[in-house]
């Protein structure tokens, strides 16, 4: 057993060794994130940062929502820097302009160093569940002009469009975060619930807004994360953590160098929508690259989930997925991906994308893929056509050159 995890933890640094976002690269913010003597905290930061710490008299604030509601309603870039501790609260961004919020580490070249944690607990009982109720009144974290802008809806259309010509306002244009791991711990009865999905209980949602996160991690069981309409999301290095559809939207996510590890096997890793009303014919879906899928460290140790974790299903059949260069553990479905249920597939020729281009590991046996709602393509077709520049029509203004080498 020991050796079997050790083998899995070796082909998962081999995977993310070849990522874009090497360790070897920093952002202009490291220097800001390292920890410093009392009363100097500040000192290589940006002008103007705002500082949020439990401890650290030298702190303004000591929540991170204090810190972003102090934040102006407009245009401007701000930093915002977390001293390291556990936040139990909710952020909710807003505001227009650029934001960078900041988790304090010694080392920004991965999550596993980092020392800020943000968590809540909550989550939607669908058994219960009101027609007034959305996915979006459960998150820790969200980036979004709104709650109207951030619902997730039920059905396989989604949520109305908000258009800027009603004058329904979009939400960050560069909204950055960079080392803070965010967990929604949904609790029944005060104790953290880990035997099953208690409902969705996301730790971020992004909608109507530009995003991106570097070294940071997310974890809960269902929903763990949502990019929902006009959303669109980078994810560099880090991991995210679930059971059930854990990666869903519909809006456009990228994953450079990101670890997907699954606590339990339900529905399937990825469910995406799309819809060309909004973003047109190419630009929507969830992208991975030189990423990797494991059984979750925090997994219970006597689940077997070998062969049970599917790559992805259409929550409508403009669904869009793709991994690119990823290793496939032992825990992957051998048919790939799969389709929503036997009397509702939402799989379409042509229209439903479901892609897989350099694939590799124990969990990766081209011919037991189901190749009648998937694809299996050359690497070099698969970077040209599903490269970070070609996913977004153009190198993203948002995200951090430096960190990604660009």
């Amino acid at each position: 057993m020991r050796f079997t995890v050790l083998l899995q933890l070796v082909a998962v640094a081999a995977s993310l060794a070849g990522a874009t976002a090497s360790a070897n690269r920093t952002s202009a913010y490291a220097a800001c994130q390292s920890p410093r003597s009392q009363g100097q905290q500040l000192a290589l930061c940006p002008n103007g940062t705002l500082y949020v710490s439990q401890t650290d008299p030298e702190a303004e604030y000591g929540t991170i929502q204090s810190a972003v509601l102090a934040l102006p309603n407009d245009t401007s870039s701000q930093v915002i820097l977390v001293g390291p501790g556990s936040y139990h609260e909710v952020v909710n961004v807003t505001r227009p302009g650029p934001l960078v919020i900041l988790g304090m580490t010694a080392n920004a070249s991965s999550h596993v160093h980092n020392t800020v944690s943000l968590w809540n607990s909550s989550y939607i009982n669908q058994t219960t569940q009101t027609a007034a109720q959305d996915n979006a009144d459960a998150v820790v974290l969200t980036v979004s002009p709104s709650r109207n802008a951030s619902r997730a809806a039920s059905g396989t259309l989604g949520p109305a469009v908000l258009p800027a010509s009603a004058g329904y306002p979009f939400g960050s244009v560069d909204f950055k975060m960079y080392n803070v791991d965010v967990a929604n711990r949904a609790t029944v009865g005060g104790v953290e619930w880990t035997a099953t999905d208690t409902g969705p209980s996301a730790a971020l949602l992004v909608a109507y807004a530009n995003a991106s996160f570097y070294h940071c991690s997310f974890a809960s069981y269902q929903d763990t994360l949502y990019v929902g309409r006009n959303g669109s999301a980078v994810f560099v290095g880090g991991e995210v953590r679930g059971s059930t559809d854990y990666i869903y939207g519909f809006g456009t996510a990228y994953f450079e160098g990101t670890t997907l590890a699954s606590r339990r096997c339900g529905g399937a890793t990825v469910a995406w929508k799309g819809s060309q009303e909004w973003y047109g014919p190419d630009n929507y879906g969830a992208y991975f690259n030189n990423s990797a899928l494991i059984k979750s460290p925090d997994a219970n140790a006597t689940l077997d989930l070998t062969g049970q974790c599917a790559l992805g299903r259409p929550w409508n059949n403009n669904s869009r997925v793709v991994y690119a260069n990823t290793y496939m553990s032992d825990i992957v479905d051998p048919a790939g991906f799969i389709i929503w249920s036997d009397s509702d597939p939402r799989v379409i020729p042509n229209v439903t994308v479901f892609v897989e281009a350099g694939s590799y590991g124990p969990g990766f046996n081209a011919s037991a893929r189901n190749l009648s709602i998937e694809s299996i393509e050359m690497r070099a077709q698969a970077a040209a056509q599903y490269s970070l520049a070609a996913v977004f029509g153009g190198l993203p203004s948002w995200v951090d050159r430096d960190l990604l080498g660009l």
